[in-house]
């Protein structure tokens, strides 16, 4: 079964602070970097989302160059989403300088039913209320998948557990997960959340890789571990995390299976993510993205897998 996957998420002007250096209002937000990696690996996407009139028409036109298309991106009067990120010498480590909602705030999505038919429902980085609400209109979808935020955990506690009982995959770092299942182990933390809900998890560590979780019907727990691609110079980490869920969904537009992707499926489907997270890093916001190619990311591909590869 071929899927459609459907993206929604905040789409931004950001302000990105490293120690390899800083730039200001470049393309930012969720939903671009997910949208971006999803069509590297599929022409079978959709992004939603909202953007206010300060949004540069020529980010539009680069989008849509690149086969993400805004058709049904709104445009409210008001400021687009804002944010400011500054990352520590180690740049698992960061804080959040300023958050501007602007017209995501107010904004009140109604998916058009060609969007509410599709396969995938990828709810990334925004609040979980307002997650929630997106996966409640997209009732045909047979596999969804959301991400988070520590500071919206805390800010929407009810919300968040709400949402964990709707996914299928349910996406977090270290410290999200640690927060969430309200313990110091990442490994307990990932069985915590299968435990609320999602058929899958995957705890996501930054520069040490990930880990998917999965509960088999016998009750089991299935890990997969995969290590991070290898940077020599990493500059700017933002995006990577939405990038590997876009990703990711746009893997699995190919291999749904029904709406059961099979175990081997969702692994090759979070290496490839992981290839495409990385190489986010190599440069500051989406410009990787943009220069990422159909055919350096097979070669990336193959060389991660001879990497890895212990058969």
């Amino acid at each position: 079964m071929n899927g459609r996957a459907l993206i929604y998420g905040t789409i931004a002007i950001d302000t990105l602070i490293t120690p390899g250096g800083q730039v200001s209002s470049v393309m930012g937000g969720s939903a671009p970097y997910a949208a971006l990696a999803a069509r590297l690996v599929t022409d079978k996407m959709d992004m939603v989302g909202v953007v206010g009139d300060d949004f540069p028409d020529a980010w539009t036109k680069a989008l849509e160059v690149r086969g993400v298309s805004m058709q049904h991106v709104a445009r409210e009067k008001g400021r687009t989403f804002a944010w400011t990120g500054k990352y520590e010498d180690d740049m698992n480590n960061r804080t959040t300088v300023e958050r501007i909602e602007g017209v995501q705030e107010h904004w009140n999505m109604q998916l058009s039913p060609e969007l509410q038919a599709c396969s995938i429902a990828v709810a990334t980085n925004v609040t979980p209320r307002l997650q929630c609400r997106m996966l409640e209109q997209c009732p045909q979808a047979c596999f969804r998948m959301a991400d988070s935020m520590k500071s919206w955990l805390l800010r929407e506690p009810e919300y968040a557990t709400e949402l964990l009982k709707t996914v299928d995959l349910m996406l977090m770092n270290d410290e999200e997960a640690q927060c969430w299942a309200q313990t110091d182990e990442s490994l307990e933390a990932g069985e915590k959340l299968l435990e609320a809900g999602p058929r899958y998890a995957i705890v996501k560590h930054g520069s040490a890789g990930s880990t998917l979780f999965h509960r088999t019907e016998e009750g089991d727990i299935r890990l997969f571990r995969c290590p991070a691609y290898p940077l020599k110079h990493p500059k700017d980490p933002t995006g990577a995390g939405d990038s590997y869920m876009g990703a990711l969904a746009g893997y699995l537009t190919g291999c749904l299976n029904g709406g059961n992707p099979t175990w081997e499926d969702m692994k090759r489907g979070v290496a490839i993510a992981t290839v495409i997270a990385g190489a986010v890093c190599e440069k500051f916001g989406t410009i990787s993205l943009f220069a990422l190619t159909r055919h350096e990311l097979a070669r990336r591909i193959s060389r991660f897998y001879s990497m890895t590869n212990w058969e």
